[in-house]
């Protein structure tokens, strides 16, 4: 697979925190809001909970087990807000209820918690594939089924879902991984409309982030030897490692920003968070949407569409 199928871009692609989102920038955009982070134990996930203790956000962090969290708790407690962490399967339903009741309010609501098999389908057992689609997209809906009408009563609410470059292209030996974030992404758009339906949009408002290239132990592990035997390096595994040069931090204080509501004219689109937001807002609601720009779609020939 050649990565320049996918297009290359010509504007300068940030890796750290710049401008608008430096944490000097967002120092208490979040003051007094709550502030759920899923798969906050390490990598993306800390780096999404720090951001948003910098910026002043009380935080309920979440992982498989308490142990994954310590590391996580402490640096955000250092920032001076309250932090409570909780043992949580995100895909339990039941668990996300007894959760969410304990947290009690809550302004922000981040999933990001997520799960990569390399593997191709016919390689796979059903049950590991559909793993991957129950934490990458059940598991984002459990959450925002269950605080949707939190954010109702309160007036209003921000939900991130972390998506992927990948959910928008194909990568074979992924399935599990693209096809749930590309759902997860058409989910971010459509809830918004839904939104409009009951005069909730914009206060109400989701972005769907893809978090840059950062070396995660998901984002930087290969296939299986047995794979390989099978199919050799069916990506140039090098060229990939070289794209993984953003800082957590960069995903992190993207998330803040967009938490604190200065990015409201972007609710509802895919952002890649390497892509600076002052660019996009820039260009306009009205443009973005009309030209369906950061937006899943399908170009079909010249002439054909819909029925006049």
């Amino acid at each position: 697979m050649d990565p320049a199928e996918f297009g290359l871009s010509t504007l300068t692609l940030q890796h750290s925190p710049y401008g608008p989102i430096t944490p000097e920038a967002l120092q208490n955009a979040n003051k007094g809001k709550t502030a759920i982070v899923t798969g906050a134990g390490r990598g993306i996930g800390a780096a999404i909970a720090e951001a948003l203790a910098k910026s002043g956000a009380d935080l309920a962090i979440l992982d498989l087990n308490l142990d994954n969290l310590k590391e996580t708790k402490s640096a955000c407690e250092k920032h001076g807000v309250k932090v409570r962490d909780f043992a949580c399967d995100v895909t339990d339903e039941k668990r996300v209820g007894e959760v969410f009741d304990e947290v009690g309010d809550i302004d922000i609501l981040v999933n990001n918690a997520g799960i990569l098999s390399q593997r191709p389908l016919i390689m796979s057992t059903f049950s590991d594939f559909w793993r991957q689609i129950e934490v990458n997209f059940k598991a984002p809906l459990l959450t925002i089924h269950n605080v949707l009408p939190r954010f109702r009563e309160r007036g209003g609410g921000c939900i991130i879902n972390i998506a992927s470059r990948s959910g928008t292209v194909d990568v074979p030996m992924t399935l599990g991984y693209v096809t749930s974030k590309a759902a997860l992404i058409r989910a971010t758009h459509t809830l918004q409309r839904e939104m409009a339906l009951d005069d909730l949009d914009p206060a109400i408002h989701f972005y769907a982030l893809h978090p840059g290239g950062v070396l995660t132990g998901m984002g930087g592990s290969s296939a299986k030897q047995d794979v390989l035997d099978k199919y050799g390096d069916v990506k140039d595994e090098k060229f990939f490692m070289d794209l993984f040069k953003d800082e957590p931090a960069l995903c992190g204080q993207t998330c803040a920003y967009l938490a604190s509501g200065r990015g409201k004219e972007l609710r509802g689109l895919y952002l890649d968070c390497r892509q600076d937001v002052e660019k996009l807002l820039a260009k306009g609601r009205e443009t973005l949407l009309k030209e369906k720009r950061n937006t899943l779609t399908v170009n079909f020939l010249d002439g054909y569409c819909n029925e006049p």
